[in-house]
């Protein structure tokens, strides 16, 4: 998609992860600056503040250096840099924002200092923002009326797709024919989470069912209480690299997604794994509670993407079609059908 910029169009990106020898050689004009390592939940909240503190600085400096005429931000937390780029040294250059997760005022208001002082920075940014995108209308909706009296002129829905070239990707491992595979992709939890219902139905079930889970981020009683089971048909696979994601998911026939749905983030989401496992060809259980996801639903064709009750899975009368291994992975949801929108976007602003 970068060989779509007009001329010599140069593209730096500055992050927290690592970058990856392969973004280097296969994307022209464009290089990957790993600024401070991951914030992540193994830091205390102090060391995960100085973590954004050191990021922001340091993304500032480079800012001064490389003087870009548009700028594309992720998240509040990686607000300031912009803002005071823009606002004093800058004042020509075009912002385009776009949130993957929705934080109510509430959720502001709970969280750590440092994100709650970013976001009363940023409000000054949208009014004039060339580009304001979410995931799905709702969370966009719940934005607009958020930062009332504010009224961003450039809004976008940006929904959150794998690439295109998964389509490509082959089925190595043939699919367990006696048993219908259940896969669960990403952070792990028993509060927040339907991990203790579904575990408890596969467990019931080991002559039907079998569910492995591929997480990285989990709260630290998730692995204790999935070893309790001892019936064999509950596996913990640990860390997935993403890029191996589309032949792992070939392997099962339905994937999971989990959320109760405890904060507006979670109710109206429609996450990345649902279009993960749909574009591999899996059908995907969702929690009837996830009113982000209600729009995809279709039952009625393979792949299907159905709601479930997990509050009550022993009474539910569930369709296990499982998909055949022939059919081609799902058609549509890939990010390059709605990525055409930025770039043409950032395009006319150059």
């Amino acid at each position: 998609m970068a060989s779509k910029f007009k001329g010599n169009t140069e593209i730096i990106v500055l992050t927290t992860a690592p970058p990856k020898a392969h973004w280097q050689l296969s994307i022209p004009n464009v290089t990957i600056n790993q600024l401070t390592s991951l914030p992540n939940n193994a830091l205390n909240r102090f060391q995960r503040v100085v973590k954004y503190i050191a990021f922001n600085l340091k993304a500032f400096y480079k800012l001064l250096i490389m003087h870009p005429n548009i700028i594309l931000y992720y998240e509040t937390l990686s607000a300031w840099a912009p803002y005071v780029y823009t606002r004093w040294i800058n004042r020509s250059c075009r912002v385009f924002i776009h949130y993957h997760e929705y934080m109510s005022p509430q959720e502001y208001s709970n969280e750590m200092l440092l994100n709650k002082w970013l976001h009363k920075l940023e409000l000054h940014i949208y009014e004039n923002a060339s580009w304001i995108s979410h995931t799905n209308n709702d969370r966009m909706s719940m934005f607009l009326n958020d930062i009332k009296p504010i009224n961003p002129l450039h809004t976008y829905i940006l929904p959150n797709y794998p690439p295109a070239s998964w389509k490509n990707q082959k089925k190595k491992i043939e699919k367990d024919k006696s048993r219908t595979g259940f896969i669960y992709v990403g952070a792990l939890s028993l509060k927040t989470m339907y991990t203790k219902e579904m575990a408890e139905f596969i467990a019931a079930n080991p002559e039907k069912y079998y569910w492995d889970i591929y997480s990285d981020t989990h709260e630290p009683d998730v692995i204790g209480y999935l070893n309790s089971f001892k019936t064999g048909n509950i596996s913990f696979k640990g860390a997935v690299k993403y890029d191996d994601l589309p032949i792992i998911l070939t392997q099962y026939n339905i994937g999971v997604i989990l959320y109760k749905g405890h904060i507006p983030n979670f109710v109206y989401n429609a996450p990345n794994k649902l279009f993960e496992y749909y574009a591999c060809g899996l059908n995907v259980w969702f929690p009837d509670k996830m009113k982000g996801v209600w729009p995809y639903k279709c039952g009625d064709k393979t792949p299907q993407i159905v709601p479930i009750d997990f509050e009550n899975m022993a009474i539910n009368p569930f369709n296990l079609a499982a998909t055949d291994k022939t059919l081609p992975p799902g058609t549509k949801y890939y990010a390059e059908d709605v990525l055409e929108m930025i770039w043409e976007k950032i395009n006319n602003n150059i």
